[in-house]
């Protein structure tokens, strides 16, 4: 096929073709087309008219511009990374305060123009007047959890070149917190309730003042979680009532998923004097424990109500259903079990948080501990 030394040649039919550039696809990649005549000259003329035989610069691609970025354009960049690496129940727990707390406050202000200033003030309103049926103001912790939220979104905007630098957010300073643990006197009181007409929800609160199981794991526990002697039980679930991230307000469902962390993953020992209750409540190995069949389930706040009036019948005050857990805890302490097994026991990720957190000393044992001092003087 004789050429002219451009895109045009002379075909074995004795017609000239020649190709030109028409376009380029979404890649910037060239798309020829060809035209057709009875010469050479006739062919560069169409050419001439249709485009040019010199491919065309490729496009230019406008970058976005970041400076019209708001706070909540960046949240939703970080939802769709965060999403991919904590649980379904974290993720609708930062949903939800994004939506009900931050997104309202922050959304709309500018990335770049942020500051600590506008993050102190969001703070501050939120421990006044934060709560959502207006009747006050959010705990110091509640207040935290949502700065943390907060200061991951500015780190990864940071990341992202967003914005070229972070600064510092003040936490407000958290109180610690006293949890209610049941003295001596109150858990025989309320084993006395529970004893005195046992039904399997009642067996369920016995099993937590004697294992520190959290209430999430009592009601995914089944009864093929149980050893065949009923003397351990093996902790693999938790169910819990989440908020939808659906974008319906006030939806929420049940998430069945792993515990909450690693550590939570565990086998307990269960007291001898539980085995024989638990062969009496027993079911199929599929069904949950707290019903007669795999397809349903107790609720946690159905099993906090169980304990309420359990509570009430043994004349107890101040206590809910997360005191079973300190009391157990308190329990083991007094009795000498070491802080490394009781941490395994309650599936914690460090004896720090044991230690910290869930081991309280009661009265009564202030009381011997000071007997004991008196006793080692003599007195």
């Amino acid at each position: 096929m004789p050429k002219t030394g451009s895109n045009i040649y002379k075909r074995k039919d004795g017609r000239w073709e020649g190709r030109y550039v028409r376009a380029r696809n979404d890649d910037g990649k060239i798309i020829y087309s060809s035209v057709y005549g009875k010469t050479c000259a006739e062919v560069k003329q169409r050419i001439t008219v249709l485009g040019s035989i010199e491919p065309a610069p490729p496009p230019t691609i406008i970058s976005p511009d970041r400076s019209s970025y708001t706070f909540s354009d960046v949240v939703t960049q970080w939802q769709s990374v965060v999403s991919l690496r904590v649980k379904q129940s974290t993720f609708a727990i930062y949903t939800a305060i994004l939506d009900l707390h931050i997104l309202p406050s922050l959304g709309k202000l500018k990335m770049q123009s942020l500051s600590a200033v506008d993050i102190g003030r969001f703070a501050a309103n939120k421990l006044k007047n934060g709560r959502t049926d207006g009747k006050g103001g959010l705990s110091a912790k509640t207040v935290r959890d949502m700065l943390s939220i907060i200061r991951s979104v500015i780190d990864f905007a940071c990341n992202e070149n967003i914005i070229s630098h972070g600064f510092t957010i003040v936490y407000p300073k958290q109180r610690q917190r006293n949890m209610r643990v049941l003295s001596r006197q109150e858990q025989s009181s309320l084993e006395a309730v529970l004893c005195a007409d046992l039904d399997i929800h009642k067996l369920g609160i016995l099993l937590c003042l004697y294992t520190g199981l959290r209430i999430g794991e009592i009601c995914a526990l089944r009864w093929k979680d149980f050893s065949k002697d009923f003397d351990t039980l093996s902790v693999r679930q938790t169910l819990q009532r989440i908020r939808s991230v659906s974008g319906y307000e006030n939806k929420t469902r049940i998430l069945i998923d792993t515990p909450k962390s690693a550590n939570s993953v565990r086998d307990i020992p269960i007291p001898k004097f539980l085995a024989s209750h638990l062969r009496d409540f027993s079911r199929g190995s599929r069904a949950y424990f707290l019903c007669t069949n795999d397809a349903v389930f107790t609720e946690p706040r159905t099993m906090q109500n169980h304990f309420a009036r359990s509570a009430i019948a043994a004349n107890i005050v101040g206590a809910n259903f997360h005191s079973t857990r300190h009391t157990f805890a308190t329990r083991c302490v007094e009795a000498g079990v070491d802080i490394k097994t009781l941490s395994e026991i309650l599936g914690h990720t460090s004896v720090n948080i044991t230690l910290n957190r869930y081991v309280h000393s009661s009265f009564d044992h202030k009381r011997e501990s000071i007997d004991k001092l008196e006793q080692y003087f003599g007195i």
